[in-house]
C-alpha cells in the first residue's frame, strides 16, 4: 500500500506525457520487486516444509 500511495497521487497531480510514463514505470518496478520478495519468502518458507526444519529467524 506504500508504494501505491507514494506513486498515484503524483501520477495523478502530472496529468500526463513524460512525467507520468516515468512515475507509471517506478510504480510497476516497485510493485514487481515486491512480487519478488513474496516469491522468495514462499519459496523459503516451502523449503523449510519440505525438509522439515523449522524456518530460519530473519
Amino acid at each position: 500500500m506504500t508504494v501505491a500511495s507514494r506513486y498515484l497521487k503524483p501520477w495523478y497531480l502530472a496529468g500526463g506525457g513524460a512525467h507520468t510514463a516515468w512515475i507509471a514505470a517506478g510504480f510497476l518496478i516497485e510493485c514487481l520487486q515486491e512480487i519478488d520478495q513474496v516469491h522468495q519468502f514462499l519459496a523459503d518458507v516451502r523449503g523449510d516444509a519440505y525438509t522439515g526444519q523449522p524456518a530460519a529467524a530473519a
